[in-house]
Formats: structure tokens, C-alpha cells, sequence
């Protein structure tokens, strides 16, 4: 009897300690997450190549824009029962790209220097407007940039259990600065950096880094370019003409009109010279002779060409001059509506006495603007 008794105690005395146990874990606090930010970078959508006219003006360029949408997800919220614990702060700057001289500190938008000589960007936002005022709100850092906004957690929000995101939108701007601009390349760039912070309370904070950047693309500058229209070659056709046309030196029969379209070319540009070279060429008369020889080749006739309407020069062009004497074998076109049209013309030329046969003739040009 005094066995069982004892066994019976033992029993209810285990009993009551894992009653103990499983009345204490009930008690113990849920554990709460800190507070925290985050974000991910975000590049604008500009154009990686824009094409500008010489004389274009100061200011912004047409269709040189972009935009980009960086949203900031703050959790954890509030960090504690003191009131400044609610909020955690979004913060854009502390540490800006370097600004332009034309930057306005309050607005509207932020004026970005970049490494290419005459050219900035000018970044906008919304809903806040950015600015680069030399306090954040004077928050815990005090330093050049502006809030995008902030996450507050209701009043009623137990520790930690509150979560809410901050967008901001911008545009950027590619603004020309100066009369010299240059060409080239904008490098990639990080404009704005972006932290969060947690002011005042029991929480009170330093800046913490998000890790995100509105960044620049590379963009290209570059100047229009002359195209010569329907591609570099082409074939002029000179009539079948009778040999007696040709029936002593210098005469000439066959004049044939054609011109060089080119399209593309810079407004208040001018084609400086057009220098006809490569061919194979007479030194005595400064026309092309007859490439084809021989048997069905026409013999004593060469290609003389001549400056067209619309040229300075006029008459025959001696094509046995170098690109020293390019007076002789080019004309002056100026650029309207960023074309130009270059007129010549091709005949026959009877060094003595023509033959009968094909005649072929081949010369390269070199087109200069400026």
C-alpha cells in the first residue's frame, strides 16, 4: 500500500509541472520584426542616340527624354509605442551627382552636370517635386536632396505589424548649355542615391543606404550625317551617238545630265567640295579614257565631265588635278531642308578621228561638308 501511494504522487506532481510549462509558454510575447526599407535601382528610359543639329539652340531637344518609377516598401512598422516611431522617412540625395552651373537649389527639378562639353539633364518627379535644397526635410543627416514622401502606420497599429510602399516617378530632360557643344558620348551615371531613416523617438536613426540609385544611361550625341541618296554607286547612261559627231579632236557629242542627291546633311551645313579621283584619267586632256580596249572597244574617245546648274564652276572639269587644286573639280552647294543636290553632266569627247565601239569609264568622288 505504501508503494502505490507513492507512485500515485509522483504522477500528480508531474502533472502539475507540465501544466506549469505549457502556462508559461502561453505568456511569452510574439517576436516583433524590425523596421526596414527597401528598393531597387531604376534607369531612365532615354534615347541611346540623339542626333542634333549644328546650330541648334540652348534648351531642351525634342524627343531627348525619359522616365523611370522607383517604389519604396517600408515593413515593420511602427518601431515602437513612441509617437516619432510611426513614420519611416524616404530620403533622395545626401549624396547628388554632381549639378550643373544653370541648377536651381529649389526647384523645380534637379539640373545634372554630364562629361560631354554643353550638355545637362534636368530631372523632374512626382508626386513630390524633386530639388536639391541643402537640408532633407532636416532630417538626421541635413544634406543636399529632398523626401519622395514617407510610411506612416496608423495610430492603432501594434508594433511592428504595419507595411506601406512610396512611389515617385520622374523625367528626365537632355538640355543643351552651350553654343559649342560638344559630340560624344554621356556616360552612365548614378543621379540620386536613396536612404530611409526613422526620426525622433526611441528609434531615432542615421540614414540607412537603400542600395537603389535613379541612374543615367550612356547616351550618344551625335550630328546628322550626308547620305547620298539611293547609295554611293551609280551608272550613267550616254547615248549611241553616229562617229561622224566625233570625227576630230575636241569635238564632243553626247551630253548626258546626272546629278549626286545627297539627304540627311546638317541644316546650315555647306558641301565644300565634291573631288572626283581614282579614275583612270588623261593628264593632257583631264578626262576619262576608255576602259575598254581591244577588240569592240571604241578608239580616240574619251568621258569628259562638265559642272552642272546649281555649281559655282562651270565648264569641263580637268580630272587630272589633285584634291590640292579642288577648285577645278568640285562645286559649292549649300544645305537646304538638309539636302543638296549636286548636277554634272557627261559627253563624249573625240581625242582625233573617232572608231566605232562601247566606251567605259569609271571615277570615284569625295564628298567634304562643314
Amino acid at each position: 500500500m505504501k508503494v502505490g501511494s507513492a507512485l500515485r504522487k509522483r504522477h500528480a506532481q508531474l502533472f502539475g509541472l507540465l501544466m506549469l510549462l505549457l502556462m508559461a509558454t502561453g505568456w511569452a510575447p510574439a517576436a516583433q520584426a524590425a523596421a526596414n526599407c527597401q528598393a531597387t535601382s531604376a534607369t531612365l528610359s532615354m534615347p541611346a542616340t540623339v542626333v542634333v543639329q549644328p546650330d541648334e539652340g540652348l534648351g531642351p531637344i525634342d524627343g531627348a527624354t525619359g522616365t523611370a518609377t522607383i517604389i519604396f516598401n517600408c515593413s515593420g512598422l511602427p518601431a515602437s509605442k513612441a509617437a516619432n516611431d510611426y513614420t519611416a522617412t524616404i530620403q533622395a540625395g545626401q549624396t547628388l551627382a554632381p549639378l550643373d552651373n544653370s541648377n536651381n537649389t529649389s526647384g523645380p527639378g534637379i539640373t545634372f552636370a554630364t562629361n560631354l562639353n554643353g550638355w545637362a539633364v534636368l530631372v523632374t518627379a512626382t508626386p513630390v517635386q524633386a530639388t536639391s535644397k541643402s537640408c532633407l526635410a532636416c532630417g538626421p543627416t541635413s544634406t543636399a536632396g529632398y523626401v519622395p514622401g514617407a510610411v506612416t502606420a496608423p495610430s492603432s497599429a501594434a508594433v511592428g505589424s504595419f507595411s506601406g510602399t512610396v512611389t515617385a516617378s520622374y523625367t528626365a530632360q537632355l538640355i543643351k548649355t552651350k553654343t559649342t557643344a560638344g559630340t560624344g558620348t554621356i556616360s552612365q551615371n548614378n543621379l540620386i542615391p536613396y536612404w530611409w531613416y526613422i526620426s525622433g523617438g526611441s528609434v531615432n536613426s542615421t540614414s540607412q543606404s537603400l542600395g537603389a540609385n535613379l541612374v543615367l544611361p550612356a547616351i550618344i550625341i551625335t550630328n546628322p550625317t550626308c547620305t547620298v541618296t539611293g547609295g554611293n554607286n551609280q551608272t550613267v547612261t550616254l547615248p549611241t551617238v553616229d562617229t561622224s559627231q566625233l570625227s576630230a579632236s575636241g569635238k564632243t557629242a553626247g551630253v548626258t545630265p546626272f546629278n549626286i542627291e545627297i539627304t540627311g546633311c546638317p541644316n546650315g551645313f555647306t558641301v565644300a567640295s565634291n573631288i572626283f579621283s581614282g579614275g583612270t584619267v588623261s593628264n593632257t586632256t583631264g578626262n576619262l579614257t576608255n576602259t575598254t580596249t581591244g577588240n569592240g572597244g571604241a578608239k580616240n574617245v574619251q568621258v569628259q565631265l562638265l559642272n552642272g546648274p546649281g555649281s559655282s564652276l562651270s565648264g569641263a572639269l580637268n580630272l587630272s588635278k589633285t584634291s590640292s587644286a579642288a577648285a577645278q573639280n568640285s562645286g559649292t552647294f549649300n544645305v537646304v531642308n538638309n539636302a543638296v543636290t549636286l548636277n554634272y553632266y557627261a559627253q563624249y569627247y573625240a581625242t582625233a578621228a573617232a572608231t566605232a565601239g562601247v566606251v567605259n569609264a569609271t571615277i570615284k568622288y569625295t564628298i567634304t561638308y562643314q
